[in-house]
């Protein structure tokens, strides 16, 4: 039996993320780290003790949203009604690892079409910033138009959202016209959407990953944004009180992005983007994956799983400390019962990335196991549970 094993119900270690701390929560590690208003972690030493979660707000909004009544009546709109946006972009997200379909049924039914535009933005700005390589043979040739194509499609995003909130007729795209629709109704923070689009630029060309804190950042920035905007889609203004909740998942869900997309970014683009400190400590060479991960060199196989272990453990701490601050939000809440499903549906995307967690760890964090591939058949009871019970 391997050593390497997951606990999920220890305390964090983890208080990353926009400077949030729990009462209760021990941080063992040599420096901790907060963020500045851009969202930059900064290292710092000292401890603190909250009795009351500061509520997070991070970056200010840019401009308010236009009113319904000052946005003229798209053209695409018509051309491409409300109703088939939201069937294309139900299908799009359909593939997911995060599940977004299966979150839909517990949000508040004025908020669905948000929570489906917004999910489908983050899709359509993922596959803008990685365009598909057919094989490794022309890796080398592409590379360099793939990332000015991927800059391209990624500024055609941009320019998009800037235009709905100024007010113009989106284009004839169906996540465009979804989301024109929900931003007209929704007071939206346009530097979380612009969060967004950075993120997925900076990622541009595949560059190296310097650390694991790294990797959790750029969650921070893809992810914890559109579970801020989540939020901010709810009918409730008590959604807010987890946004710092939203922080760790999103820092999680960036860590577990990058392992699940780890066999098909070795396969189509020839790059292997563990970080570099973790593959230092455990004598993982990039080449060695490359050359000889069709061959099953289990050497090779065995270290790589000891890197995979570390960088899932810092996600799986992600994801505990967040269990730990909802703990703290339902207490302060005076109870389950004072959860309301506007608060609760943003951190219920927590649950497809401890599902999958735990089936890494039962295939012993091989990466290239095809039961990854296979989808839970248990997700959506658990899901559910977790919507009872309102415990990720």
């Amino acid at each position: 039996m391997s050593a390497r094993t997951l606990v999920l119900s220890r305390r964090s270690t983890v208080r990353q993320g926009r400077g949030c701390c729990v009462s209760g929560i021990r941080n063992t590690h040599s420096n901790s780290y907060s963020q500045d208003g851009d969202g930059h972690s900064l290292p710092h030493t000292h401890s603190h003790t909250h009795t009351q979660i500061p509520r997070v707000r991070d970056p200010p909004p840019m401009s308010d949203p236009p009113s319904v009544s000052s946005v003229p009546e798209s053209d695409a709109a018509s051309r491409l009604s409300i109703s088939r946006a939201r069937q294309y972009c139900t299908s799009l997200l359909q593939s997911s690892f995060m599940s977004p379909n299966l979150i839909t049924p517990f949000t508040p039914s004025p908020s669905r079409d948000a929570h489906i535009a917004i999910y489908s933005l983050a899709a359509a700005l993922k596959h803008a910033s990685h365009p598909p390589l057919t094989s490794s043979a022309n890796i080398s040739m592409s590379s360099g138009s793939s990332a000015a194509s991927a800059r391209l499609r990624l500024q055609f995003w941009r320019q998009m959202i800037q235009d709905i909130f100024a007010g113009k007729t989106p284009p004839a795209e169906p996540v465009a016209i979804l989301l024109a629709d929900v931003i007209r109704t929704h007071p939206y923070t346009r530097g979380f959407f612009m969060r967004m689009v950075d993120a997925r630029m900076a990622r541009v060309g595949d560059p190296p990953v310097a650390n694991i804190l790294a990797l959790a950042d750029y969650g921070e920035a893809a992810y914890s944004s559109m579970l801020y905007l989540l939020g901010e889609s709810m009918p409730s203004p008590r959604a807010i009180a987890a946004e710092h909740v939203c922080s760790h998942i999103g820092r999680a869900m960036g860590v577990v992005e990058t392992l699940s997309d780890f066999p098909t970014m070795i396969e189509r683009r020839g790059r292997v983007l563990l970080p570099i400190d973790v593959m230092v400590r455990h004598a993982v060479r990039e080449e060695d994956v490359l050359r000889r991960v069709d061959v099953q060199d289990v050497h090779i196989r065995q270290k790589l799983a000891d890197a995979v272990f570390e960088v899932a453990t810092h996600a799986n701490d992600q994801l505990i400390t967040a269990r730990t601050m909802l703990e703290d939000v339902v207490n302060q809440q005076g109870g389950p019962k004072n959860i309301d499903d506007a608060m609760f549906a943003p951190v219920l995307s927590a649950v497809p990335i401890r599902v999958w967690l735990e089936k890494l760890e039962k295939v012993d964090f091989d990466l290239f196991s095809p039961k990854l591939k296979i989808k839970s058949w248990s997700l959506p009871w658990k899901m559910y549970w977790a919507y009872r019970s309102r415990k990720i």
